[in-house]
């Protein structure tokens, strides 16, 4: 702990340095810890993760790292449940879906009692440079240094890259900032009131020369120290673009795959000084942002629960066909930028907002309405996110807010895999298919604008759109056709492009033997057909 003294702070003022690497015993205090001692085996390897060209290639999986294994049907030794360690032995699960990428949500020290189960999303960091205690088994030595690069060590091995959910717009109320240096870290009104932009009491001010320097020197230690591979930043618009831009150029010197992209708003009006980081702002970078146009268009907004889009209703065909298309036809420089998404942490898991706009019907039409989104968010043009869990229709009882709920509400139920089986395994099929074929990928939004073409399907709802897969670098198929019927009940007949054609892809999932038809095909109601030519 620093003792300060002088006269702007009290007798017998203590704070831990904004630096510590390794705080304890719930941010209490900070231990002097060499770090070369906490590295796995073969660490100076491992530490290095998968790359991506494009970071359409990728497919992100957001986790809590204590919701993973808390519950006890997970399979994980109850010492290890909610842990790093416990993470771990839930690798191969994420092998099998097939993703590229997790995005942990906060594991920076954040405010909490790190010896209690007080459940926290950990949106309240207050050590930027240490990890999370709770996750660990020790909270009073170095177990959480040890253990957070044993779990990242381990998703390498497994060819998966770590995406840290990191919180720079504002602090926990606990943090040492204002004890060290008072009022410089965080935005001020001129009645000298906190600027609270973040909805969250503070909000810290990254236009400050020494607080964009600490957010830069921060990000740089995650990727130096423990070879984080990404950053999803919260509230990221609440950053000034200029302490991003930075952020940006720094990390790519560092490791140029680096992947940046964050939720491109703020949660009310800010004292910042400069331009915020937004979809109007981040146009000639390469910083990715959250697409809750692409969610609404195609379930709807999560702040209506009865309001249902193309997914539920068949409304918005236009809107859904722009989803498609990603950058294409909204405000992204390039597909790379759009983060695609149905559901994240925050608001309702995909179930629950379904039970709430179409509560006229049941559990399997809503597995039905599942895969479809599934269908529809996999073959769209952008970077493909996934809230874990919901590959086998995770629920949150209604939760529509679960930052500080119970596990009851919060943990992966492990027996859902095997009661919905049919909906990871046709999730998993729609990843591979993703991955095997660059169609899915493309690189640049001109190119979507050549070599993707919708056509009249004939029906108001359904969609047919065709990709000139032999422009396309590495595609196997020379042209494909990709069809969605959001109809409730109605099948629909759909007249195919000239030429003979194989359905790789039905309601069921991937077809072991492609399917040959002409002329026209028959697509179940809300569901979707994949079909190709070589």
């Amino acid at each position: 702990m620093y003792h300060l003294a002088g006269p702007d702070f009290p007798a017998d003022h203590e704070a831990v340095d904004i630096y510590a690497i390794n705080t304890v015993d719930s941010t209490r205090r900070a231990r002097i810890t060499d770090l070369a001692k906490t590295n796995p085996p073969d660490w100076d390897r491992l530490k290095k993760g998968p790359t991506v060209s494009s970071p359409v290639d990728m497919v992100i999986y957001e986790m809590h790292v204590r919701d993973m294994t808390i519950a006890p049907n997970s399979g994980v030794a109850p010492e290890k449940r909610g842990k790093y360690l416990g993470f771990i032995e839930k690798i191969p699960h994420l092998q099998e879906l097939g993703v590229t990428h997790v995005q942990l949500l906060p594991v920076q020290d954040f405010e909490n009692d790190e010896g209690r189960t007080n459940y926290n999303w950990g949106y309240v960091t207050t050590a930027f440079h240490s990890p999370e205690g709770w996750f660990a088994s020790n909270r009073n030595d170095d177990s959480r240094i040890r253990e957070f690069k044993q779990l990242i060590a381990a998703l390498h091995t497994a060819g998966i890259g770590v995406i840290m959910d990191v919180v720079y717009n504002h602090t926990g109320s606990s943090a040492p900032f204002n004890h060290l240096v008072p009022r410089y870290y965080y935005r001020f009104h001129p009645d000298g009131s906190y600027s609270n932009g973040s909805g969250c009491g503070n909000d810290f001010r990254t236009e400050a020369p020494m607080g964009r320097k600490y957010v830069v020197d921060s990000l740089k230690y995650w990727v130096s120290e423990y070879g984080i591979d990404g950053f999803r930043f919260d509230l990221m618009a609440m950053l000034d673009l200029e302490t991003m831009k930075e952020a940006e150029a720094e990390l790519r010197a560092l490791n140029p795959h680096i992947v940046l992209y964050g939720e491109p708003w703020m949660a009310g009006p800010s004292a910042m000084k400069g331009k915020p980081t937004d979809k109007g702002t981040i146009r000639g970078t390469r910083i990715g942002a959250f697409n809750d146009q692409y969610r609404n268009a195609l379930i709807g907004s999560p702040f209506h629960a009865e309001e249902g889009a193309y997914i539920q209703n068949c409304t918005g065909k236009h809107d859904a066909e722009k989803a498609i298309e990603g950058s294409r036809r909204w405000w992204a420089d390039k597909p790379g930028q759009t983060i695609n998404y149905l559901s994240c942490h925050d608001n309702y898991v995909i179930l629950d907002k379904l039970r709430a706009s179409r509560p006229d019907v049941g559990l399997a039409e809503h597995i039905e309405m599942m895969k479809f989104g599934y269908f529809l968010l996999f073959t769209s043009q952008g970077v493909p996110f996934l809230h874990g869990g919901e590959e086998f229709a995770r629920t949150k009882q209604g939760n529509h807010n679960s930052y500080n709920a119970p596990d009851e509400i919060n943990q992966v139920d492990w027996s859902l895999k095997d009661k919905h089986r049919d909906l990871f395994t046709y999730t998993r099929d729609l990843i591979a298919l993703r991955k095997a074929h660059p169609a899915f990928r493309i690189r640049a939004k001109e190119q979507i604008a050549a070599w993707l073409r919708f056509h009249d399907t004939g029906n108001e709802g359904a969609i047919l759109y065709t990709i000139a897969g032999s422009l396309v670098e590495g595609e196997p198929w020379k042209n494909i056709c990709v069809i969605a019927n959001p109809n409730d009940s109605l099948s629909v007949e759909v007249v195919l492009p000239d030429g003979r054609w194989y359905v790789a892809l039905d309601h069921t999932g991937a077809l072991p033997t492609p399917r040959e038809t002409t002329g026209s095909v028959r697509v179940r109601y809300k569901s979707g057909l994949i079909l190709y030519q070589l």
